[in-house]
């Protein structure tokens, strides 16, 4: 077992790693990679081909340990090496049933271990072979080997989906991307079972890490970009619009490539900003007017061209987007910013272009702290959502007084009790939201899905609309039912709409219901983090006193009998209630 030094507020981890080979060399970088990424980690490994053994004893070393997430290692060639090195030897028959016999194997392992523990299992898929068995023939052949091995990762795909909380990584497509000839060390392979190749360690190393992220909460949310030779080449401010480069051919070519990156994941849900040295409108004229930009004013969230030092614009963006530092990626061209950055803001990675505007897009590619398992229509809007959070800051700053810009709003709460359709959604918001988060519980589909079918606890979402827009599902709350207490036992918002009484008018409801069921309090519990501080004292301000109990879990008490349950006039509030019977 092996530590690594955390950095403060890092999220702890017990990663348990199972392989079909000598998994050792890589677990220094792995270490580094989990520490890069935030983690405080814990790492056990097994001894290499024991895999069977650790998932399925009940005694065994990876029980013993307890681990929140196991990485499960296994290369095809390890345990089918049939299919690899006597491929045109073996009957078609006889190649199936070892897969199928392998597939059943497999499966009962992972099903035991799942029986006792509900750790994140993480399994990466089999490689295809650098030099297909039947040569140029594979890709057409009745008898293909590549065919063959992607009906493995078929079968793989298909024992993921039915085991709760698993998920396969794909490893075939990173080996691709290096080169399949290239990633392997074919003597150590042989001398030590070791088969990756030394100077692949730090990349397999983060390819898993890549994985874990999202899964924690330790995602980015933020993109900001520079626009002179990053988004475009040369000064706008000396080039004017018709002079950068940006377009069909060489350099600019470069440039749409790299926008064209960039939209791919404002598509996925990051938000996207400017932060630029130029005059105010010049980085905007291009942005509206040249015909090949990718990349329009209505993609960026905000945008802070001036003359500024760039650390101060960053912590306006923060300001205006209602969202942590540490939620932020820089990229810009220049080494000069680059450094400032890291010296006064840290907290935000800050990622420095090559002198080569061919590698921008490259560089997009390979950013691996935006990722998501899932992907949805919630986040595909988010950009759209926190634009328009631009124009809600402008009216709050004209509005007389602060009920009237409430009012001015005209904002609609919509309350979902146990609604099954917004179980997905649950679960992300779970796995995001780190400040407003009172317990920051992570969970999966399937543990939302418990709550909502458990006739002791509700499952209860806001949805948030006003005159600018749709929010989506912005708030959750998971409550446990008692006969004299509900407990908040989970509760958390988008920070984006903080600031508008809501997270107050969501209380209040949850509140109302309680004393409506027959409780005589309403219950919070309160895990602190680093990331959730700021709002230690949210229960407080909305009427509940601290219980003298002590342990790591605050218990917060709200006495329903005098308790305000009144939802305040400007929320026109909705009920939709879950119609699936109670078990």
């Amino acid at each position: 077992m092996e530590s690594v030094h955390p950095s403060p507020g890092a999220v702890k981890l017990r990663l348990a790693c199972l392989s079909s080979f000598t998994f050792e060399p890589i677990v220094a970088a792995l270490g580094l990679q989990l520490r890069r990424a935030g983690f405080d980690a814990e790492t056990y490994v097994a001894p290499f081909g024991q895999f069977d053994a650790e998932l399925i004893g009940p005694d065994s070393e990876l029980t013993r340990f307890g681990p929140n997430a196991v990485l499960v290692a296994i290369r095809l060639q390890d345990v089918c090496p049939a299919i690899y090195e006597s491929f045109n030897a073996t009957r078609p028959d006889a190649a199936r049933g070892l897969l199928n016999d392998w597939r059943e194997r497999l499966r009962a392992a992972l099903s035991a271990f799942r029986s006792r523990s509900d750790a994140h299992l993480l399994i990466q898929n089999y490689d295809l072979p650098a030099a297909p068995a039947g040569g140029i023939a594979d890709g057409g052949a009745e008898n293909s080997q590549g065919a063959l091995i992607q009906a493995a990762n078929d079968d793989l795909a298909e024992i993921a989906r039915g085991l709760e909380n698993t998920y396969v990584l794909d490893y075939d497509a990173l080996v691709a991307r290096v080169g399949r000839e290239a990633w392997t060390d074919r003597r150590m392979a042989l001398y030590a079972r070791a088969p990756v190749a030394p100077q692949h360690y730090w990349r397999l190393a983060g390819f898993y890490v890549r994985h874990l992220r999202p899964l924690y909460g330790l995602t980015k949310k933020v993109l900001v970009l520079d626009a002179d030779n990053t988004l475009w080449g040369g000064a706008v401010g000396d080039l004017g619009v018709d002079g950068i480069a940006l377009g069909p051919d060489y350099p600019g070519s470069a440039y749409v490539a790299f926008q064209r990156r960039v939209l791919d994941l404002y598509h996925r849900g990051v938000v996207l900003c400017i932060a630029s040295k130029n005059e105010p409108g010049a980085v905007e004229r291009v942005l509206d007017e040249h015909p090949e930009m990718v990349l329009h004013r209505e993609h960026f969230a905000a945008l802070r061209v001036n003359w500024e030092p760039k650390p101060q614009n960053f912590q306006a963006l923060a300001a205006t987007l209602n969202l942590g530092l540490d939620s932020f990626v820089f990229v810009d061209d220049s080494p000069v910013e680059c450094e400032l950055m890291r010296a006064a803001l840290p907290q935000v990675t800050t990622i420095r272009l090559p002198a080569e505007p061919a590698l921008f897009a490259e560089v997009i590619e390979r950013v691996d702290c935006f990722d998501q398992w899932t992907v949805s229509e919630e986040d595909r809007r988010r950009g759209e959502l926190y634009r328009s959070e631009a124009g809600r800051r402008e009216l709050e700053t004209a509005a007389v007084d602060m009920p009237m810009f409430y009012r001015q709003l005209q904002m609609k709460i919509a309350i979902g009790v146990d609604v099954p359709a917004q179980v997905a959604r649950a679960s992300q918001m779970t796995n995001r939201t780190n400040q407003f988060n009172m317990h920051t519980i992570r969970c999966t589909p399937d543990d939302i899905r418990r709550f909502v079918d458990a006739a002791d606890y509700h499952l209860v979402t806001l949805a948030l609309a006003d005159r600018y827009g749709d929010s989506g599902v912005v708030g959750l709350a998971v409550v446990r039912k008692a006969e004299r207490d509900w407990v908040l036992h989970m509760l958390l918002m988008s920070c984006r709409v903080l600031g508008r009484t809501v997270e107050n008018a969501f209380v209040a409801w949850i509140a109302g219901e309680a004393r409506a069921g027959g409780a005589t309090a309403l219950v919070a519990e309160f895990v602190a983090t680093p990331k959730n501080k700021p709002f230690a004292g949210f229960y407080e301000s909305v009427g509940f006193h601290r219980d003298s109990s002590g342990g790591d879990v605050e218990r917060w008490v709200l006495p329903l009998d005098d308790a305000h349950c009144t939802i305040p006039d400007w929320f026109d509030v909705s009920v939709e209630r879950g119609s699936e019977p109670r078990r």
